[in-house]
């Protein structure tokens, strides 16, 4: 057994799969916590209040506990605003990705794979409702929206959240990945590498690897705080510039240019389909991990630095 498998194994043995996983999005969280103003700290103590809640990293989570629980898992399983959060809202567990081919430069010229529910409009929407004076009855919580941006601030630059790799199967032995969004339109994809199986026995998710095995192997530990001081040390990302309302579908496509590196080198080796769903057995170069954990830590921090900078911009009310 190789030792890319061996430590991909162990680490998705023992690490809940999730993006990023809690560890990722709890580093995310407390990160941001640092970098806000005195007045954005001061509007959302009083959200977090609302909620029984102590401070960002302590709602980092909570989107895809609520998702968990609509499929009668995870700690929110038996609560009650979960369960009439999933009862409003349905089809939450769109909210968390946009599977843009690899090729895509531009958000809005892509028309065809961003639906209304994906991980873009997301945001814009919990922005929405946080600069609302009040929240229309149709919607969430304020401190609904603010649990849920900070989730998706980590979600969209989880680089496979945004860039999917879309698929010629003419050839089944062969599968041909395809970027040029003009190719793509009707063409099957492997929803940002799920669909993607590495390892001795094909049953490692490309997905998964890089939900929670790549952020662990940054420090080899599960303690956030200690991986937020870490990214803090990375060369600091600058600020996101124009109007904050249009920053969802910049980052979106700066993970769509990240996630051309998680897909370099890659070798395809077979794909099936059953019904709907697709199967690709892949290699993963050797030294996969040891290439794109620098990015994933980099990606980390990006999530980190941009969230208060968009929390900091918002016109609370």
């Amino acid at each position: 057994m190789n030792s890319l498998y061996s430590l991909c194994l162990l680490l998705l043995l023992i690490l809940p799969i999730h993006a990023w996983g809690p560890l990722g999005h709890s580093a995310i969280a407390a990160i941001a916590q640092k970098h806000l103003s005195p007045a954005t700290q001061s509007h959302i103590a009083a959200l977090l209040t609302q909620g029984h809640d102590t401070d960002l990293a302590s709602i980092a989570n909570w989107a895809d506990e609520v998702r968990a629980a609509a499929s009668g898992r995870g700690p929110l399983k038996d609560d009650p605003e979960a369960a009439a959060f999933n009862a409003k809202f349905p089809t939450n567990a769109l909210w968390h990705f946009v599977d843009l081919p690899l090729g895509t430069e531009d958000y809005r010229k892509v028309a065809a794979f961003t639906p209304v529910n994906d991980v873009v409009h997301a945001i814009k929407r919990c922005v929405a409702v946080l600069e609302m004076a009040e929240p229309r009855p149709d919607d969430f919580t304020k401190p609904q929206a603010l649990r849920l941006l900070v989730h998706f601030a980590g979600d969209i630059h989880q680089p496979l959240h945004c860039g999917t790799g879309f698929y010629d199967l003419s050839d089944l032995g062969h599968p041909v990945l395809v970027t040029d969004p003009r190719l793509c339109i009707g063409k099957p994809n492997d929803r940002g590498g799920n669909d993607l199986f590495f390892g001795p026995d094909s049953t490692q998710e490309l997905h998964a690897l890089w939900d929670d095995a790549l952020v662990f192997a940054i420090r080899n530990s599960s303690d956030y705080r200690s991986l937020a001081d870490f990214l803090e040390s990375i060369p600091p990302v600058g600020s996101t510039t124009g109007d904050y309302h249009t920053w969802p579908e910049r980052w979106a496509i700066d993970s769509v240019q990240e996630a051309r590196k998680a897909y370099r080198n890659i070798k395809f080796d077979a794909a099936t389909i059953d019904g709907q769903h697709l199967r690709i057995t892949v290699q993963l170069p050797t030294a996969y991990i040891d290439e794109n954990r620098s990015l994933a830590a980099t990606q980390l921090a990006k999530a980190g630095m941009h969230l208060a900078q968009l929390l900091n911009n918002l016109a609370w009310h």
